[in-house]
């Protein structure tokens, strides 16, 4: 079959809008990469410069030639729902961190001091958005920036362009994140929030056995003491817990772009 220049540039013309579109959107999901912090027209630069390097290893092999404006609109929403679930599956172990951070933060009294996160434009206690942050520096410590940007590169390999599937086992593979996820904040959280709640019952006793005893103005500062002193303890012991967490991250993203493999 002889294919003219102009079906030549068809055909790469459409490679490129699909690669674009499924690094817009994991670029957009990514925990870091995606933040309102970074300046749109950065965002947008790096998405670009990634897509033209790209290009030339996904080239234009099972595209074919014959796309009208049906079929390609159909294989932007498909790289577009496998580029967002592969982004938002990286997502998993920085919202436990946080969602720990928010759990401790308001069992320590911190509710009333909730600050609105630029991420997801929701509240979020300052304990949580400290906790993110220990989460981002850690992940870069451990080279985790590489990963996400290896990622890019093998997401193509695993899972060739306009090939994506969209199967039960993927959906199945979120519930398993968001379980993780919420598993994981419970066992970060917990030092805090049990020393805490043992303040709580130690004041209790306490307001039985001297009803004159101001509980607010005791309970609300001994909680952040010990609180405080939680998260203290707590901080040393995320650099060993994180390795494995992130080992474990690894795998569950690899299986997740794996369930989508047409």
């Amino acid at each position: 079959m002889n294919l003219s220049i102009l079906d030549l540039l068809s055909g790469w013309g459409v490679s490129f809008m699909l690669v674009l579109t499924r690094v817009s959107a994991m670029i957009y999901a990514f925990p870091f990469f995606g933040s309102p912090a970074i300046a749109t027209r950065v965002r947008i630069l790096i998405t670009l410069v990634i897509s033209f390097m790209l290009l030339p290893m996904v080239g234009v092999q099972g595209l074919g030639f014959d796309w009208n404006l049906g079929r390609l609109a159909l294989g932007i929403g498909r790289e577009l729902a496998v580029g967002l679930i592969i982004g938002f599956g990286t997502r998993f172990m920085f919202e436990a961190f946080s969602l720990a951070g928010t759990f401790a933060g308001r069992q320590m009294g911190f509710a009333i001091a909730e600050l609105v996160d630029p991420v997801t434009s929701a509240p979020q206690s300052m304990v949580g958005q400290f906790w993110a942050l220990v989460a981002i520096l850690l992940f870069l410590a451990v080279d985790g920036h590489h990963f996400l940007i290896r990622l890019l590169v093998q997401n193509f390999q695993i899972v060739p362009l306009n090939t994506g599937v969209l199967q039960p086992a993927s959906g199945q593979m979120l519930i398993t994140g968001s379980t993780e996820m919420f598993r994981l904040a419970l066992k970060l959280a917990a030092p805090a929030i049990i020393l805490t709640l043992m303040v709580d019952v130690g004041v209790g006793f306490l307001s039985r056995a001297m009803p004159r005893l101001q509980v607010f103005f005791v309970a609300l500062p001994l909680k952040l003491v010990v609180g405080v002193f939680a998260l203290i303890v707590s901080l040393q012991l995320f650099q060993a817990l994180f390795s494995t967490v992130y080992n474990e991250f690894q795998e569950y993203v690899v299986t997740l772009l794996a369930t989508m493999r047409g």
